[in-house]
């Protein structure tokens, strides 16, 4: 009788595709398996399950923003099913593995892949399971779930992941963090073999390349189970970054599916003879859009603040480039920065968000493009550069358990001052917003990121939008949310994506 093994992430409209892979490494093994995908606070779906299917493990997949709700209801499952053991993984485990090792009984630090292969075969011992070797991407194991979840296998398009890791070092994302951000939680043994196999940065999670036939495999296989595909979406940070594994896609891809990827202005310098060239190659592999983000219009607050360090020029320049293809573009930008105490001043709070947006619309007025232009709201997760930034200056004093599971879309929970002050903004001054001021520009801010993308594509948008958020009358009304919800679904998939 085989050992069945539950695996389990928070209900998206993105396939799971990292238990996919897992998926494929417990069959190998001999393990029954299931996907489910669950909400909070009860997770139904996980509830049922565990009582028809009766694992003998459950891995889950687990970020900051759902941790603390999943790990109450792993203690409360512990209680209730004895003979079940726990396997977190993913960037919350990987980055606090003391937290997660409360409520489960393997925790996999960094690339998985062979971990949860031990762990399968009984080769490690409850704990900290940290990177000791790694192991190639396994095969992707969709099957099943299409065929017990239809939405996903009916939804036209898929996602897909070539690459992970991403050579950058963002203030706002974990994939900046190293091996000492975590050394605490291991012992000089784990921390050994760590340095073995992580790169010379020390990256929690290093670069790696899927192999292009791989990619292929999964894609034929997509296109064999889910024949109504019209689009992949590829999940990379940065897509095609490794211009030779460009070069051998476009000579064995042939035009299978339509894609949409994910790129940054550096790699779209039309300057330069290799973002050229790595153009070139998307589009003869049938790219029909591309997503970059700007995060902030400022580039004090970019270069300060967020650690990015392209000109608004580039900007410009990259989308007249872009402009002269049959491409859709989306940009993507952060609203509610921890703006007021860069060195050099800035404008701040709802001042700065409108800039954002001013952008944008200054870029479509000038090249065409964004064809839409998303925006998020900053969560300061913890142990990210840009949450001891907000610490250390006043914005934020909270441990996480104020971030929702909606996470970047959520309503903000920094606090932010009445003027720029410069480095020397700390929390015990008097700069602050009035808490009336606070909550009406969190109402703004919420208005304004849930209707970028419609200010965006109307002449002088930014205009519209200063007149209406300053209204003393406006506030942020459930139905606003509503209308706006699936406005950007509209946008999304009959503009930016051209579903038919």
């Amino acid at each position: 009788m085989s050992k069945k093994i539950l695996l389990g992430a928070i209900d998206s409209i993105i396939e799971p595709l990292a238990l996919f892979h897992l998926s494929a490494i417990a069959k190998e093994e001999g393990w029954e398996t299931k996907i489910v995908l669950s909400k909070g606070p009860k997770f139904e779906k996980w509830e049922k399950i565990l009582e028809e299917f009766k694992p003998d493990l459950f891995g889950v997949t687990i970020y900051t923003g759902n941790h603390i709700e999943l790990g109450e209801y792993f203690n409360k499952i512990r209680i209730k099913y004895p003979h079940l053991k726990i396997i977190s993984g993913g960037p919350h485990a990987t980055y606090f593995p003391l937290d997660a090792k409360k409520y489960a009984d393997y925790v996999v630090v960094s690339e998985g892949f062979k971990s949860f292969r031990n762990i399968l075969r009984g080769k490690e011992k409850p704990g900290i399971v940290h990177l000791k070797e790694r192991e190639p991407f396994p095969i992707s194991d969709r099957e099943n779930f299409y065929i017990e979840n239809p939405q996903y296998l009916k939804n036209q398009i898929k996602n897909i992941i070539t690459h992970t890791g991403c050579p950058y070092a963002c203030t706002y994302c974990y994939n900046s963090s190293t091996l000492d951000f975590i050394e605490p939680a291991l012992n000089k043994n784990q921390l050994k073999d760590m340095e073995n196999n992580l790169a010379k940065n020390k990256r929690l999670f290093p670069n790696c390349n899927r192999s292009v036939d791989d990619v292929i495999n999964e894609i034929d296989n997509i296109i064999r189970i889910a024949p109504e595909t019209e689009l992949l979406y590829v999940q990379d940070d940065i897509f095609g970054m490794d211009i030779k594994w460009m070069r051998e896609f476009a000579d064995k891809y042939k035009n299978r599916l339509k894609y949409h990827a994910q790129l940054r202005f550096e790699f779209i310098n039309p300057d330069k003879d290799e973002c050229r060239e790595r153009i070139d190659l998307m589009l003869k592999t049938g790219c029909t859009g591309l997503t970059m983000a700007i995060e902030s219009a400022d580039p004090v607050i970019r270069e300060e603040v967020l650690n990015r360090h392209m000109t608004n020029e580039l900007m410009f320049k990259a989308m007249k480039y872009l402009s002269q293809f049959d491409l859709t573009v989306r940009t993507e930008q952060m609203l509610g920065l921890p703006t007021g105490a860069t060195a050099k001043e800035t404008k701040i709070n709802l001042d700065a968000d409108l800039e954002n947006l001013k952008l944008n619309v200054e870029l479509k007025e000038a090249t065409g493009l964004p064809t839409v232009a998303w925006a998020s709201t900053l969560a300061p997760y913890r142990g990210t550069i840009i949450e001891q930034y907000c610490q250390k200056h006043g914005f934020y004093s909270g441990n996480n358990s104020d971030i929702s599971s909606e996470g970047y879309r959520m309503r903000s929970v920094l606090r932010f001052p009445k003027k720029w002050i410069g480095p020397s903004l700390r929390l015990q001054t008097d700069d602050w917003l009035a808490r009336e001021d606070q909550e009406r520009y969190k109402d703004q801010l919420h208005i304004l990121m849930d209707w970028f993308s419609i200010f965006a594509s109307i002449k002088k948008g930014h205009l519209l939008a200063k007149e209406l958020l300053n209204d003393p009358n406006i506030a942020y009304h459930p139905e606003y949310h509503l209308v706006s919800r699936y406005t950007r679904y509209h946008l999304y998939n009959y503009e930016l994506f051209k579903i038919k």
